[in-house]
């Protein structure tokens, strides 16, 4: 943490520790709740939490996978609930999921996402509630063919983590998936790439639960796309990612290094 950067106070002295949830919670400014992914024990002390803090005082929970509505029926401020989810290490990985439900003010995102920002997070609004967010959405589906393929005899845990750090995990972790394939797309057009992919309909057993390809997805598809492209030119992007990877691959090797170091001795 003092690597990455932290405030001019910032003192273990400033960490007080509480048995209970009490009338010392009237004094906060902010609460996250970060107990083990349970509805009933959530339930229990979000309802708790909301009884103790003051009238304005918003209220977030950690919940890696369960929505709002159903981990805060029993708060008696619901307007100021949210999940804020973060990521582990949370004191490295940027990203803090922010859901609502539907009694969630729209104040209370706002001042949500830039008090995460103030902290330097970076924080993503998650515009609906469904089970895990997103983040763990994407990370269960590649999860669940990894398993897939040891299960079957296809590769040894190894190869599988390999194919993904020295390949697609390199890649995705600068553009992300969509910007990744717009980059792979862009001579022929992404109209057309993706129409060539409907047409030829080339799907891997894992794919089988797909949306189709219909005008309208394709429509939404190209428009996001492009959207997130933004006019730059292809070989711009790719001199970006070529520098990434390079300095990536250069600092991954370095700390592995250091890992080996510490076994032999």
């Amino acid at each position: 943490m003092e690597a990455k950067g932290l405030a001019p106070s910032a003192s273990p002295d400033r960490i007080a520790f509480r048995s209970r949830i009490d009338s010392s919670f009237a004094d906060v400014d902010f609460v996250q709740e970060s107990a083990p992914e349970s509805v009933d024990g959530k339930r229990r002390i979000i309802s708790e939490i909301s009884q103790c803090v003051g009238e304005n005082v918003v209220i977030a929970s950690s919940s890696s996978y369960l929505t709002p509505s159903e981990i805060g029926v029993d708060c008696v401020v619901p307007e100021r609930f949210i999940v804020g989810h973060p990521f582990h290490p949370v004191y490295l990985v940027p990203l803090v999921e922010v859901v609502g439900s539907a009694k969630t003010t729209t104040d209370v995102i706002d001042w949500a996402l830039a008090f995460y920002s103030a902290w330097g997070h970076r924080p993503l609004h998650c515009r609906n509630e469904i089970l895990g967010h997103l983040g763990n959405r994407l990370q269960r589906a590649l999860f669940a063919e990894a398993y897939k393929l040891v299960a079957e005899g296809v590769a040894t845990t190894e190869e599988v983590d390999r194919a993904m750090t020295d390949a697609a995990g390199l890649r995705l972790a600068l553009f992300g998936p969509f910007m990744t394939r717009a980059m792979a797309m862009n001579d022929a057009g992404l109209r057309a790439a993706f129409e060539w992919q409907r047409s030829h309909k080339i799907t891997f057993p894992c794919e089988r639960d797909n949306p189709e390809m219909t005008d309208e997805v394709i429509d939404r598809l190209v428009e996001q796309m492009a959207a997130q492209v933004d006019g730059r030119a292809l070989e711009d992007l790719e001199k970006a990612r070529d520098v990434y990877l390079i300095e990536l691959i250069k600092l991954r090797d370095r700390a592995l290094a250091s890992t080996r170091d510490v076994h032999n001795d």
